[in-house]
């Protein structure tokens, strides 16, 4: 991994998860995700990168202020509230679908799931927990809130309400509430989530009392101390902008700086190679051409810059990646790079442009000829590919260095199983197009010889 993040997830599978355990997790940034505890530094969130700041309060007998001991007051007057062990019944289930999709526009999630789950009985084998506050009037109810219980601390999960009540406030008042229940029952900590190093829908919570934020050196400190210029977020963006800006005045290829929406759902699943997600939440991105980029990955904990193609590798004896803060090396690395891909993109793109003017003075035609391609197949990265019904042709082009000159590897997709198979191996434009007009003149059953030999 090139970019140094916290990232952790904590598994009840794995781990026995007491509320000794849970306590010590929370104070380490952890938080409640499904049958989780998971920390991360930042999360892509509002379709942009965010920073994460984990929040806790510290509970006091006198830490409400007057307005929020108002607040609860009245509320316990305004409405029915219960607070109970989790009790999910089907007024929780429906309310929860309806806000979802009121202020998230999803649908299909069931309260269940948000937990982990998709059986009632199976809440009761999570190592958690959970305690439920329910908002009623005139007996139908209008909100509800979760809370996960430790040793000494509970952590604030999730709540909702009828759209009908937003303006009652009942997502901060459940809050308040929480911290009151926390408060008699003796706990010492409310972990209420977490905000963002930007202005979010999260900043709510920052109008509790006492408020904390996880500063992610294993410390705790007061919300007014915290210099939100200081998260990883903050200094990686501005650190690429600077760096990227400096690597333009000298390079051939332009760049940007840009964010990796999959980074963490591949980090989270351990799937760079199949996701083919850059390894760092921000980077910068030189493209070279329609299917290359070489990326610029900004190391938060030694404040250099580690430079490297994304995803092609080539044989070329062209540096595979530098380290390094200096903009004019990177750039000269950029150019080599760009340049030999140059060369490599006239010589395919000629013999794909050959091989078409074979195939247009042939006999065969297809409904569609497309050329495609694709960076992690360097460097045959561009292909032509052939459509015609339920026929699809993959036309491969790979340079002989001793003949100087592209030879073709037809290939040809078998639907029944689902793979591509190459029925004759490497030839010239001219005779692929006469073993593929054979081919597809002759029976399928016909080749099954010749394809058990070649494969």
């Amino acid at each position: 991994m090139y970019y140094d993040i916290t990232f952790g997830i904590v598994s009840p599978n794995d781990d026995e998860l007491t509320p000794v355990e849970i306590d010590r997790l929370l104070a380490q940034g952890y938080f409640r995700h499904n049958l989780n505890m998971a920390s991360y530094e930042m999360m892509y969130f509002d379709d942009k990168m965010q920073g994460v700041l984990p929040l806790r309060c510290e509970v006091q007998s006198d830490m409400f202020s007057k307005s929020q001991r108002k607040k609860i007051n009245q509320s316990l007057r305004k409405f029915q509230v219960e607070i109970t062990p989790l009790n999910i019944t089907e007024e929780h289930e429906t309310l929860y679908s309806e806000y979802r999709k009121e202020r998230f526009d999803e649908e299909n999630k069931s309260l269940l799931q948000y937990f982990g789950v998709d059986d009632e009985e199976d809440l009761g084998l999570l190592p958690f927990e959970t305690m439920q506050i329910s908002f009623y009037q005139d007996n139908k109810l209008i909100a509800a809130s979760y809370f996960d219980v430790g040793e000494q601390s509970i952590a604030s999960l999730m709540a909702m309400y009828d759209h009908n009540f937003k303006q009652e406030g009942l997502g901060f008042i459940s809050m308040l509430l929480e911290m009151k229940w926390a408060l008699e029952s003796k706990k010492d900590w409310y972990y209420p989530g977490y905000t963002l190093d930007q202005p979010s829908c999260f900043d709510y919570k920052l109008r509790l009392p006492n408020v904390q934020a996880f500063n992610w050196k294993k410390e705790w400190e007061d919300w007014k101390n915290i210099d939100l210029k200081l998260t990883k977020r903050y200094k990686t963006l501005h650190a690429l902008e600077d760096i990227v800006e400096d690597i333009n005045k000298t390079c051939l290829v332009k760049g940007h700086v840009a964010e990796e929406q999959n980074f963490f759902t591949s980090m989270w699943h351990d799937m760079f190679d199949f996701t083919q997600a850059v390894e760092a939440p921000i980077y910068g991105s030189f493209p070279i051409g329609q299917y290359h980029q070489m990326v610029v990955i900004y190391d938060p904990v030694q404040d250099q810059f580690v430079v490297k193609p994304h995803i092609f590798k080539m044989e070329s004896g062209l540096t595979k990646e530098i380290t390094t803060r200096d903009p004019e090396e990177i750039s000269t690395l950029i150019n080599a790079y760009f340049t030999y891909l140059q060369i490599i993109d006239v010589r395919i793109t000629q013999a794909i442009d050959d091989f078409q003017e074979v195939l247009n003075n042939s006999n065969l035609e297809f409904d569609t000829v497309e050329v495609m391609g694709n960076a992690s197949r360097h460097p045959n990265y561009k292909w032509l590919s052939l459509k015609n019904g339920n026929i699809h042709w993959m036309i491969m082009t790979f340079w002989d260095n001793d003949r100087r000159q592209f030879f073709y590897h037809p290939l040809t997709f078998k639907y029944h199983q689902k793979r591509w198979v190459s029925p004759f191996g490497l030839c010239t434009a001219e005779v692929a197009l006469l073993k593929i007009s054979s081919y597809i003149e002759t029976k399928e059953e016909d080749w099954e010889d010749l394809l058990s030999e070649t494969e």
